[in-house]
C-alpha cells in the first residue's frame, strides 16, 4: 500500500501538494490512524493534528501549514 499526505487549500479546497510516506511502515500507520480493518486502496481520511504530527515523525520532516487541510490517502 502507498500512503500519501495530501494538503488542500482551505479557501478553494484544491490540492496544493502531496508527500508520499516511506514504505515499510504499514503497521505504524495503522496504529496512528486507529484502523481496525485492512485498507483497500481507495480510502481517504481527514487528519487530526495528532495524526499529522505522528505521520510527520515517520516522514522525518514537517509538512503542516495552517493554510491547508490535510488528508491521508491509501493507494494500492
Amino acid at each position: 500500500m502507498i500512503y500519501v499526505i495530501e494538503a488542500f487549500h482551505k479557501h478553494n479546497e484544491l490540492l496544493a501538494f502531496e508527500v508520499e510516506l516511506p514504505t515499510g511502515h504499514d503497521l505504524e500507520i495503522k496504529n496512528i490512524m486507529g484502523w481496525t480493518a485492512e485498507q483497500h486502496g481507495w480510502e481517504g481520511y481527514n487528519l487530526t493534528d495528532e495524526q499529522l504530527g505522528a505521520l510527520e515523525a515517520l516522514l522525518g520532516k514537517k509538512v503542516y501549514d495552517a493554510a491547508y487541510l490535510f488528508q491521508l490517502s491509501c493507494n494500492a
